[in-house]
């Protein structure tokens, strides 16, 4: 039925009407298209907060990867062999204790540091000498195979000839770098007997100590601890043996030594009295002496006289190319005093020249004393650059004089250098023989005295004992380790679910995104279907106290508050694509506005797939679609609906060319004539943006747009680009409304404070409708 409160008036359009695509923009965007999606780089940086969010909606996810994951390693655990661990304690020194202390004796280590000595003995008890000499102790090898294939014998009976091929020559490369070159099965044997012995043997430093502990790991409790003691007391007499050859080659070397060295001092002796005999030289070591010194006065000097000379060469070049600048023209008083007194005239001068003309005789003294500041202050800086240059002239002077004895003296200090050349090499022939000679016969005497003391520096501290419990596995640990690795495997499927989820989650993603403010959130809802099967937006009529009604009585808060005059009195509802809400938004907010008690009209601009008219139960034969055409009036086509103060227009007949129609003034004036004659409010429901130009036409006639977002379901790029194409069109959304949030994002805690959670909760047992019946359109 038609709407009883609007005249005819509206039935044709007034002459003079606003045209569709109006100039006026009054919300336009004021920077350039080359920003949209601004900060999209920034944008897409995560906070702490995303991330507790993310995994707290995928916490089922990483709660069933952490289960498999401990499970896992609960059953592995459980499954292994027990493996036994014994220790051994040993204690090492730097030096063994000596009865009889020697300087260089050779039982120190020739180890410049404690960490190098400890690093040797470490890995000596790591060496395979050792490992081969405690297998043999013990009698560690495997049994004997019965038929030990011989060394070099081929394993297939093919002729050499037939292996020459190129297939033939790769797995004969691949057999000789993974195949032992030793087929002997004793040799392989013991090859695993030494690998086993040493992959069970662990050594553990004791930190800020001299203490090792020795590990052996064996499933057989008391053999561990027997290789544990067994290797303690071969690493013991091994570090024994090792001294004794190394005394005895030593000492049998020094004897040689010896006889050499001592055939070598006798000639030299010899020599050094003939030479002295036949020159007649007794010593030129006091001349040579105050010659020395007199040459190292003399250098001593010149390389003082260098530097102040450098230092006067500076200041000279330094007032030479800023006489102003240099350090002694600062220092100069006089100077000071002269720029002291020409700043005063000058400001003088500065003062009165806006009294005198420059040619007033007044002025002209100023000028003249002025210019006799100047030329004195000129006077001096030749002065004080004068002084320094002769500064630098006497420097010059004294460096080349002492430069010149100098080289006198050190043609003295060679002339008498050269007859004692000789003498100083037999004299130091001499006693490099004597002390080489002291030197061998002194060691030969301390190690034949050491040599028969034998003393260890290693000493065990605790024998190993069989352990009473396995060492591994360890079910703490591996559970730990599990569950670990199951959370770094549940995180990264977690973060691969969401990132391969590029759409809109969390409120606080629209502003930080889009650079777009957030109007309103309309969370998630599920109801009992009713019979009639009208939109879940008459909810806010019919339950003004669900949250459905809440969050869009917030909207249209929101909307109130968005400028200065408050809520606008026409707004566009538009999406990105289809099922986002924001044919249900545009309802639900019309009848918000509408139970304020002022007139609103919603009309369905949606031409393509409209939907309104379903979803309040009203025939949709006639409606925009015959405006725009001309076919009706605009009074025949505004039907009013069962909630007060509420009009609608239905879409009409689906038209072949939704685009030219709005492209008319039609739409426009009928919106003019609108409030003209009371109807306060005016909602459009446009179609989504992308792939048609339909909200672009709108949005020039009616410049206020609200922007429709499901949540979980569009995606960013989407919005991005709708948002790119509002942009580019002058257009800027007043916000945007986030539509089927979940419960566990949204405001929930408004819910319980009034009431609603108990209302759903009431109704999670009925049969729920799903959340696609609230987005149609």
């Amino acid at each position: 039925m038609s709407d009883p409160h609007l005249t005819p008036a509206l039935q044709r359009p007034q002459r003079g009407a606003n045209t569709a695509m109006a100039l006026h923009r009054p919300y336009q965007l004021q920077v350039g298209t080359d920003n949209v999606g601004g900060d999209e780089a920034a944008s897409s940086a995560l906070t702490l907060t995303d991330l507790l969010r993310i995994v707290l909606k995928h916490k089922w996810t990483l709660l069933a990867v952490l289960l498999v994951a401990g499970s896992v390693s609960v059953v592995r655990t459980l499954l292994s062999t027990p493996v036994y661990r014994s220790t051994l304690t040993l204690q090492i020194e730097k030096s063994a204790p000596r009865v009889v202390n020697f300087n260089n004796d050779l039982d120190q280590e020739p180890y410049s540091d404690e960490f190098t000595l400890l690093k040797t003995q470490y890995e000596l008890l790591r060496s395979r000498s050792l490992a081969e000499r405690v297998v043999d102790e013990l009698r560690l090898e495997r049994p004997k195979a019965t038929a030990p294939a011989k060394v070099g014998q081929p394993t297939d009976a093919k002729p050499a000839a037939q292996s020459t091929g190129y297939i033939d020559r790769i797995v004969g490369g691949y057999r000789k770098l993974t195949m032992p070159a030793n087929a002997d099965s004793e040799v392989l044997s013991r090859e695993g007997v030494i690998g086993g012995f040493l992959g069970s043997l662990t050594i553990e430093p004791v930190r800020n100590s001299r203490l090792v502990r020795v590990h052996v790991d064996n499933t057989n409790p008391a053999l561990a601890a027997q290789i544990a003691n067994a290797t303690a007391q071969a690493f013991i007499a091994m570090g024994l043996e090792r001294r004794m050859e190394a005394s005895t080659y030593a000492k049998t070397f020094l004897e040689d030594q010896i006889k050499q060295v001592k055939a070598k001092l006798e000639e030299s002796e010899r020599k050094l009295n003939q030479y002295a005999q036949t020159r007649q030289i007794l010593t030129l070591d006091d001349k040579t002496n105050v010659v020395n010194q007199t040459y190292t006065d003399y250098a001593t000097a010149l390389a003082r006289a260098e530097q102040e000379r450098i230092k006067a060469e500076a200041a000279f070049a330094e007032i030479k190319r800023s006489p102003d600048a240099a350090q002694q023209v600062m220092e100069s008083k006089p100077i000071q005093n002269y720029k002291e007194v020409k700043a005063k005239l000058e400001i003088e001068y500065q003062q009165n020249l806006g009294i005198y003309k420059p040619d007033f005789p007044k002025m002209v003294q100023l000028k003249g004393q002025i210019d006799k500041a100047d030329s004195q202050i000129k006077a001096e800086i030749a002065a004080v650059s004068a002084a320094v240059q002769s500064q630098y002239e006497a420097a010059q002077r004294q460096e080349s004089l002492l430069r010149s004895k100098l080289g006198e003296t050190r043609k003295q200090v060679l002339s008498t250098q050269d007859s004692s050349i000789d003498l100083n090499l037999l004299k130091r022939e001499v006693d490099t023989n004597r002390q080489l000679y002291d030197g061998l016969l002194q060691r030969l005497k301390q190690i034949g005295v050491s040599g028969d003391i034998t003393a260890n520096n290693i000493s065990v501290v605790d024998r190993a004992e069989p352990p009473l419990f396995p060492y591994k596995p360890d079910l703490q640990r591996n559970l730990m380790f599990g569950l670990a690795v199951g959370l770094v495997l549940g995180l990264c499927m977690v973060f691969l679910l969401e990132y391969l989820d590029d759409s809109f989650k969390f409120p606080d993603e629209i502003e930080r995104t889009l650079g777009v403010a957030l109007m309103g959130i309309v969370p998630m809802i599920s109801q009992r279907r009713d019979q009639d099967k009208t939109s879940i937006a008459f909810e806010v009529h019919t339950q003004p106290r669900s949250p459905i009604a809440e969050a869009y009585r917030s909207l249209r808060t929101s909307l109130q508050f968005s400028t200065s005059e408050g809520a606008p009195r026409r707004l566009l509802i538009t999406s990105t694509t289809r099922d986002e809400g924001k044919s249900t938004s545009a309802l639900a907010l019309a009848i918000n506005f509408a139970q304020m008690g002022q007139r609103v009209l919603l009309i369905d601009a949606d031409m393509r797939n409209p939907s309104v008219h379903k979803q309040l139960g009203i025939p949709n034969e006639s409606g925009l679609s015959n405006l725009l055409s001309g076919d009706y009036g605009a009074a025949t086509l505004i039907t009013q609906t069962t909630v007060p103060f509420l009009s609608v227009m239905t879409a009409g007949p689906i038209p072949p060319n939704p685009v030219d129609l709005l492209l008319g003034p039609k739409l426009a004036a009928v919106l003019d004539q609108a409030t003209a004659h009371g109807i306060h409010y005016v909602i459009v429901d446009a179609p989504p943006l992308l792939g048609i130009a339909d909200s672009i036409v709108l949005g020039n006639q009616i410049q206020n747009i609200l922007f429709v977002v499901h949540a979980g379901s569009t995606r960013k790029s989407q919005v991005r680009d709708a948002l790119r194409r509002l942009r580019l069109a002058g257009l800027v959304p007043r916000g945007v409304v986030l539509t089927q949030v979940q419960r566990n994002v949204s405001h929930q805690h408004y819910e319980s404070y009034y009431g609603y959670g108990a209302v759903e909760k009431g109704s999670t047992r009925e049969s729920r409708r799903s959340a696609k019946s609230a987005t149609q359109g």
